[in-house]
């Protein structure tokens, strides 16, 4: 039903208002088409997720229990213990999060997403690729949420067919189907007065999604093959690695349960881009390996730690932090050396050219132990456990590629030899 002229809102102004304020009120900004004839219900629901990001972007204390905003000139009590004997601005002590390990500018602002999320109840959208720390930014959501002491429940979408999906969400009576034997409550009825994560929600059937809009909307929920419908308070928490504005465009998600569950948006960032990180995590991970396993804690050595740096981490923390298992296995020294690193990683050398060094129209063998000559200044034992070697293998291979005996132990005259000459 179309909504009366004298009903209508100045949209381009309140657009207007809530990008200078801060708001991430893309939702109706992209779609100007549906500024003018105002409004359809889809239209609406865009309005009010909008609303929502407002309210959240602008901290109100009164609202979500968040600390108020001082105004210049204005006293504020600092929130983080030790804050006043170390003089430092409250901005630069950001909240850490248990295994939530990260001091670069990209977490900083994780962080204070997961303390804005966790003040409030809105739903939660985190973005980022598989194995970045999804499921643990939504626990420290809900341990640090008003929530906290009620159960925290999660899926994958993806894992499940759509039957099997549906009867984990919903639940079923007896009968429902074959198997059915007898009633069973769902997820969502379990979760109530909790949290709920779905994750890889982008991986959820058309199908699937209608039955979850309508949850959320309704906010009641009606088991497979039952006629009765149960009340239920949940906070939906969701993730995805893929990017559903894309899905959405090719019709592969509902633009409705979108903004619905796109309220507050956590990205994660990949490994890749916040590598100033990785000492932190491997130190992490390292403890607590030592405090499972009773062993005694382990260190990692300068050159493997460059090594890891260097890599571009497709499985990303998860990735890192089965390396760090598998070397502290594997690995026979209190330390972690480079040799104790898979070849992936330790070959990355392979691709990197030395300053003042060349090694064009040479095998990857080759490669790889003048390189690591090069980089360990001629030392024949860093250099055979950097590759995982043996001495005495290392100098058969050196034989058999012709490399003299003092390979990089000179790099000034190791250098005159191996630059390219001028034509």
């Amino acid at each position: 039903m179309p909504i009366p002229p004298t009903q209508r809102l100045d949209l381009g102004t309140w657009l207007a208002d809530l990008r200078r304020l801060g708001g991430q009120a893309r939702t109706l900004a992209e779609r100007p088409d549906a500024v003018e004839p105002f409004m359809k219900l889809a239209d609406l629901q865009m309005l009010e997720e909008a609303a929502k990001r407002l309210i959240v972007s602008l901290n109100k204390g009164l609202l979500y229990g968040m600390p108020r905003q001082h105004g210049p000139g204005e006293p504020s009590a600092p929130d983080i213990p030790g804050a006043e004997e170390t003089g430092e601005p409250e901005a630069l002590l950001p909240s850490t999060h248990q295994g939530i390990i990260g001091t670069t500018e990209a977490m900083r602002r994780v962080h204070e997403l997961i303390d804005k999320a966790a003040a409030c109840s809105l739903p939660v959208l985190i973005q980022g690729e598989s194995g970045t720390g999804k499921e643990l930014v939504a626990r420290a959501i809900h341990d640090r949420s008003n929530r906290g002491a009620r159960r925290f429940f999660s899926e994958n979408c993806s894992a499940l067919s759509e039957s099997l999906l549906e009867s984990e969400l919903f639940g079923h009576v007896r009968g429902a189907f074959t198997g059915a034997d007898r009633d069973r409550k769902g997820i969502l009825e379990l979760a109530h007065g909790g949290v709920l994560f779905l994750d890889e929600i982008g991986d959820m059937s058309l199908r699937m999604q209608s039955k979850l809009l309508r949850a959320l909307q309704e906010r009641e929920i009606r088991p497979v093959g039952g006629k009765e419908t149960i009340r239920i308070d949940v906070r939906l928490i969701s993730a995805t690695h893929r990017s559903l504005p894309l899905l959405i465009r090719d019709g592969g998600f509902r633009e409705d349960l979108f903004y619905r569950v796109n309220v507050i948006t956590i990205h994660l960032p990949p490994l890749r881009e916040r590598r100033d990180d990785i000492p932190s995590l491997v130190d992490h991970f390292l403890g607590r390996i030592a405090s499972e396993t009773g062993l005694p804690r382990k260190q990692c050595s300068s050159g493997a730690l460059e090594l890891l740096a260097a890599y571009d981490w497709p499985g990303n923390i998860r990735e890192l932090e089965n390396i760090v298992q598998r070397a502290v296995a594997l690995g026979d020294g209190r330390r972690i050396e480079a040799g104790d690193l898979p070849d992936r990683i330790r070959h990355v050398m392979i691709t990197e050219e030395a300053p003042h060094y060349s090694g064009a129209g040479k095998a990857g063998e080759q490669l790889l132990i003048e390189k690591a000559l090069f980089n360990y200044d001629g030392d024949k034992t860093r250099a055979a456990r950097f590759i995982g070697w043996s001495r005495p293998k290392l100098y058969r291979r050196m034989h058999a590629y012709g490399i003299p005996r003092d390979f990089g132990r000179h790099r000034d005259r190791a250098m005159a030899i191996l630059r390219p000459h001028d034509a």
